[in-house]
């Protein structure tokens, strides 16, 4: 029994992380952890999201492309463990991400943008109560992430 344990502990996981898809062309892992998402389903643009989505354990990954003080590119991954078909990538650069600032009205500059997603995330890990990721997922496969916080 005690044996198992050493042959599991000397288990070098470096070789399967290589062939994860995700670092294939050079990105790096920043954030790799599953947090409570709300799932809302909206399948007309014209109408609201719905009110109450279903609560799923999501599989967050935040790599970075280049020095994380001064990154290229950033890519979140967003998968599941129960259902094989739910996966969701977001890629930004610099220049995408001005057009997020400015849409959202963002007080962060990109080298930031990663810690402030990687707080949120956190946040929704350690107090749902007050911290909700609400994922939208809209027509033709697009999809949004929201962050609510109840201030009560």
């Amino acid at each position: 029994e005690g044996r198992k344990g050493c042959i599991m502990n000397a288990f070098d996981f470096s070789v399967i992380e290589e062939h994860d898809p995700s670092v294939s062309e050079g990105h790096r892992v920043l954030y790799d952890r599953e947090v409570p998402f709300e799932i809302r389903n909206q399948t007309d643009p014209h109408d609201a999201a719905q009110e109450v989505g279903t609560l799923e354990a999501i599989k967050v990954k935040i790599l970075v492309m280049g020095d994380v003080a001064n990154p290229l590119t950033l890519r979140i991954e967003l998968t599941s463990e129960n259902d094989l078909f739910f996966h969701f990538n977001h890629n930004l650069d610099e220049h995408g991400f001005r057009q997020v600032q400015e849409h959202q009205k963002l007080m962060v500059d990109f080298p930031e943008y990663s810690n402030v997603l990687i707080r949120m995330l956190n946040n929704c890990i350690k107090e749902p109560h007050s911290h909700l990721a609400v994922f939208v997922i809209e027509r033709e496969g697009l999809a949004r992430l929201d962050f609510i916080q109840n201030m009560e």
